[in-house]
């Protein structure tokens, strides 16, 4: 066999193949070199920026809702001005890797080595940035899906549903105008006033309490209680009486809302 009648190997036998029908026979075109899968995609764009912008202002929502219906002592203003920012990288990640199975095991090993200084000081906090983060989530993996499927609108039917929940239980937690307090009380004159007499006093302004600790000196006594006080005249009451015990008495009260909800 003569060398120009060898078969020709091609990484691409099926675009070689085209062209030698092509040049037998030259009613055949050839391949259109331009891929349509490179085209860019303004309809996903439009689609996307569209959900990022009820994402934002979904997260703006959740932000005045966890500024009214909040229970945290911190400064819920400074904490819930992150919302927006939140859901809507979570939402921007999500639309990157969805659709890449390297780029999603890269988000796990990177977010592997990230450690997060800031502590969560109540539960609340958590619970809430977790709502963030899901809407975020929600509205990055319905994009590309359109606005007729039902995907796009889960994420804003979980939200109205929780900030329902929410209104509707503050609704019955201003209607309770007691509340649960820890209450130290100190004595810097054990020999006058002992325990028992402080005691007393508690126990008789007071719905419920509970000694939690005692601390007894010579010179000092501590005594660390949780309390309970059906409304603020009960409480006022409780300050009032303890105090009038003498001078040598110091009453501190903090607030302990949710134990015994």
């Amino acid at each position: 066999m003569e060398e120009d009648e060898i078969p020709k190997k091609s990484a691409d036998g099926k675009t070689e193949e085209i062209l030698e029908l092509t040049e037998a026979d030259p009613t055949i075109a050839p391949p259109d070199s331009t891929d349509v899968s490179t085209a860019f995609d303004w309809g996903l764009l439009g689609n996307f920026l569209i959900l990022m912008v009820v994402c934002a202002v979904t997260a703006h929502l959740l932000e005045r809702v966890y500024k009214r219906c909040g229970f945290s002592l911190s400064n819920r203003s400074d904490f819930s001005r992150n919302f927006i920012l939140l859901s809507c990288s979570t939402m921007m990640i999500v639309t990157i890797v969805k659709s890449s199975l390297a780029l999603s095991l890269g988000l796990v090993g990177a977010l592997s080595i990230v450690r997060f200084r800031a502590a969560i000081k109540e539960p609340e906090e958590l619970c809430f940035l977790f709502l963030a983060i899901g809407i975020g989530l929600g509205f990055g993996a319905s994009v590309g899906l359109g606005f007729l499927s039902p995907e796009p609108y889960i994420p804003l039917v979980s939200f109205a549903f929780l900030t329902g929940v929410l209104f509707f239980r503050r609704g019955f937690t201003r209607a309770d105008t007691g509340g649960d307090y820890h209450l130290l009380v100190a004595s810097k004159n054990p020999q006058a006033v002992d325990h028992g007499t402080i005691q007393g006093v508690i126990q008789n302004h007071t719905e419920d309490a509970a000694l939690k600790r005692l601390d007894e000196s010579q010179s000092i006594l501590e005594a660390n209680y949780q309390v309970h006080f059906t409304g603020p005249d009960q409480l006022e009451g409780c300050r009032k009486a303890l105090l009038d015990l003498g001078e040598n008495v110091s009453v501190s009260l903090m607030d302990n809302r949710g134990i015994g909800n």
